[in-house]
């Protein structure tokens, strides 16, 4: 876990912040800061701490709770898609997907499906970078099923993940 920052750390920090939620379009209704520098969108909270060493850290909470932590390292393994949530609460966003950027620093086309793994329903999202290493995209609307992730000039690189329940 990382400890709190000191005003002048999380001014950096707050740059994430700014990057989710530069454009109203990106924000969807539930998005907010706190002072620490957390980002919050409906039921799930992102931090991250500076590249020390050249290796960033993204935090992912849901509900208050520590749900995953990545960590950049020279022997990763691409992750394009690392995890995946979804809620039923109609007060914010319904999805919430996250991971790791591709090797080419592009960033992933994501769209959240409703209607289980058939995929009844599409929706394409837009894809926030954060810290040079990771992403993170959330949906309004519908409660999604699964998300789907596809790196633009890499056919071979699409991943199917269903999303968990937030509780």
């Amino acid at each position: 876990m990382v400890a709190a920052e000191s005003p002048a750390e999380s001014a950096t920090d707050r740059g994430v912040g700014a990057a989710v939620g530069s454009a109203d379009s990106h924000r969807g209704a539930g998005a907010a800061d706190d002072e620490a520098g957390t980002t919050r969108v409906g039921p799930w909270s992102v931090r991250t701490s500076p590249a020390e060493r050249g290796r960033a850290s993204l935090e992912i909470y849901e509900c208050g709770e520590l749900l995953d932590v990545m960590v950049v390292s020279a022997l990763d393994v691409q992750q394009v898609l690392r995890g995946a949530r979804c809620t039923a609460d109609a007060d914010g966003p319904t999805g919430f997907a996250w991971g790791r950027l591709p090797a080419d620093g592009s960033l992933p086309e994501v769209t959240f499906t409703s209607g289980g793994l058939l995929g009844r329903s599409h929706r394409p999202v837009q894809v926030v970078p954060l810290a040079d290493s990771f992403w993170l995209a959330w949906s309004d609307g519908p409660p999604c099923g699964s998300v789907q992730v596809r790196v633009p000039h890499d056919d071979a690189q699409s991943v199917r993940m269903r999303a968990g329940r937030a509780s």
